[in-house]
């Protein structure tokens, strides 16, 4: 059984929802501490135009995400930014290095590093994963090898309507292989979440308006 929390962030309208166990199924200090945790990300927040909509249930060791915001680019680019995968940690917060590692031909091997921070903590992440791509829908990835004990999910894309609207999903199951303290491990997968959908949108949009300004007739006129 779980009670369901809401969070709105104080500077503009992003919200976060957080599953924790209800009444009778969790220590009441373990269910405080936790909503302390989300409290402080909350708070700490920071404004941004893409507002994404985050949900994390943590099952013992397990954290499901799921996660979607609407950005201002067409499809294409959207699709573009997200298998730019050799120059993801040229945009992308805690990403240190991003790179295919396969072998033209065989099936894509995505090798990552970087780390997920959270006030005095640091969690170093490093895994390699193979990769299936529905061109322009989805990117479904599973981690083969590193540190997560497990990674699994979804990128996927979907157009709205005929305007240069996208809606970018994320959605994963995480269990990683080294300690994350009970108290703040939502609140890390939670900010390490909505950074990289904001700077992924946001290099989206940059990409759309360079692409804009570059078609004839965009410009101004002497």
């Amino acid at each position: 059984m779980y009670s369901e929390h809401f969070l709105n962030q104080a500077k503009g309208n992003t919200r976060v929802r957080l599953r924790v166990p209800a009444p009778g199924h969790c220590p009441q200090g373990l269910r405080r501490a936790a909503l302390v945790s989300w409290i402080v990300l909350s708070w700490s927040g920071f404004a941004a135009a893409a507002e994404p909509d985050i949900r994390i249930d943590r099952n013992n060791d397990a954290f499901r995400i799921d996660a979607s915001l609407v950005v201002e680019a067409h499809h294409h680019i959207a699709w573009q930014v997200l298998t730019d995968y050799n120059n993801l940690a040229a945009f992308v917060p805690g990403l240190r290095t991003s790179r295919i590692v396969s072998a033209p031909g065989e099936p894509l091997l995505l090798k990552q590093t970087g780390q997920s921070s959270f006030l005095a903590f640091s969690f170093p992440v490093e895994f390699v994963a193979r990769l299936e791509e529905l061109p322009l829908e989805a990117i479904r990835f599973e981690a083969v090898s590193g540190n997560l004990s497990r990674k699994s999910g979804a990128w996927q894309i979907e157009a709205r309507g005929d305007s240069n609207l996208t809606r970018v999903s994320y959605r994963a199951e995480i269990v990683p292989g080294f300690w994350v303290p009970t108290v703040i491990g939502a609140a890390v997968m939670g900010q390490d979440v909505r950074g990289k959908l904001i700077a992924i949108a946001a290099e989206m949009r940059r990409r759309q308006a360079s692409e804009s300004s570059a078609k004839p007739g965009s410009g101004s006129k002497p």
